[in-house]
């Protein structure tokens, strides 16, 4: 247990000397009558004079307790209370009025105005000490936790930003490995012809070009959580973005004997981040050549109306209602085998498609002979899409 705290009820509260009290009161009479119940307390305390003043008070300093005599202007102290439990800041702040507690209708008011407590002439002192002390064990406690939470948080946001920087540091290094890697393997093929020594080049281009995305895409979800990322945009082919990333991934989808075929039916463009856009199309068919059951991924890119959608399907694997549901979450994972850190990707792929103000979905092609599940992404295309003038 900390100095200056004490136990009640199992509750850890801080000393009356460490909790501040902020009376409202017209009235100098009553105000001197509220001060010396706190300060019988061991409150320490703060007077306001009208509901104003009080309100800006305790939104700048949030007080441990309020004690609101009913008559404070300007609207009096029910509506002063409803100010302070409509505020973010001071909803928690427990909140006592001092007023006509044996009228019913008052009473039905405050508590609508949120009020923790009524206190009225004929209210014993000791009861009056016993709700003070509840109302703030209870704030103390969630004040406690609060702090807790706020600390927690602050310990994430650093454990984040250590992990961005190493994985920032990691990518630097997967490609300075990469640039010497390129060399040797320059100079080895002027020297050597050996079909293994080629083929395990191209194995290793290919782990070095997955590593690349990997880190990329942990990089790129950090940033978007962060709301650190923006779109640059462009005039953006979905047909071209479908042909390169087959480019990118296909020495790697031929070193598991799997094929990538692309099939582009419009020439229609859209308003986006091509970077983005690629990276995210790039996340769809690296998941779906991860599939075991999956020998071949097609890529069909086609228009209808005003919108252009990419279609990428395997043509064996199946998806269960549950892999369905939590396909788009980063982290969970299935009863399904799939490695960790796959569900990032693809959570990122639908990010950056929902802030192209697009969408995505899973098709999972039920009676469809030969074919597998299918990712399903549509955006507008750039004639339906007014050109937007606060493009980064």
């Amino acid at each position: 247990m900390l100095p200056k705290e004490r136990t009640t009820r199992n509750d850890v509260v801080a000393l009356p000397g460490n909790m501040e009290g902020l009376v409202v009161a017209a009235d100098r009479n009553l105000a001197r009558q509220l001060v010396d119940f706190l300060r019988s307390q061991r409150l320490n305390i703060q007077v306001a004079t009208d509901g104003d003043t009080a309100f800006e008070e305790a939104l700048i300093h949030p007080p441990s307790v309020v004690l609101i005599e009913d008559g404070t202007g300007p609207a009096g102290g029910v509506e002063l209370c409803q100010r302070l439990k409509g505020n973010t800041r001071t909803h928690f702040v427990p909140v006592i009025l001092f007023g006509p507690g044996d009228d019913r209708t008052y009473r039905v008011r405050a508590m609508s105005a949120g009020a923790d407590a009524i206190f009225g002439p004929s209210t014993d002192e000791s009861e009056q000490r016993t709700r003070l002390w509840a109302l703030l064990r209870t704030h103390a406690l969630f004040r406690r936790e609060e702090n807790k939470r706020k600390s927690q948080g602050s310990a994430i946001a650093q454990q984040r930003r250590w992990v961005s920087s190493f994985v920032h540091d990691l990518q630097s290094s997967v490609s300075a490995l990469q640039a010497n890697f390129e060399y040797l393997a320059q100079q080895l093929g002027t020297a050597n012809k050996n079909q293994e020594v080629s083929e395990c080049v191209v194995d290793t281009r290919s782990l070095c070009g997955q590593l690349t995305r990997g880190l990329r895409t942990v990089l790129d979800y950090e940033h978007m959580e962060e709301g650190r990322m923006f779109l640059s945009e462009t005039s953006v082919s979905l047909a071209q973005l479908a042909h390169e990333s087959r480019d990118d991934l296909l020495p790697w989808a031929q070193s598991a004997n799997k094929k990538i075929d692309v099939v582009a039916l419009t020439r229609a463009t859209i308003r986006g981040d091509r970077e983005l856009l690629k990276r995210a199309l790039q996340n769809l068919m690296a998941h779906a050549v991860r599939q075991p059951l999956n020998q071949q991924v097609s890529v069909t890119v086609q228009s209808k109306d005003d919108t252009v959608s990419v279609t990428v399907r395997g043509n064996g694997d199946k998806l269960s209602a549950e892999d369905r549901t939590h396909i788009f979450d980063p982290y969970t994972r299935t009863a399904r085998h799939v490695p960790v850190g796959h569900g990032l990707g693809l959570a990122l792929a639908k990010a950056v498609i929902e802030m192209h103000e697009g969408q995505i979905m899973v098709d999972n092609s039920d009676g469809m002979p030969g074919a597998s599940w299918a990712f399903v992404m549509s955006l507008k295309s750039e004639a339906a899409v007014p050109m937007r003038m606060d493009a980064e």
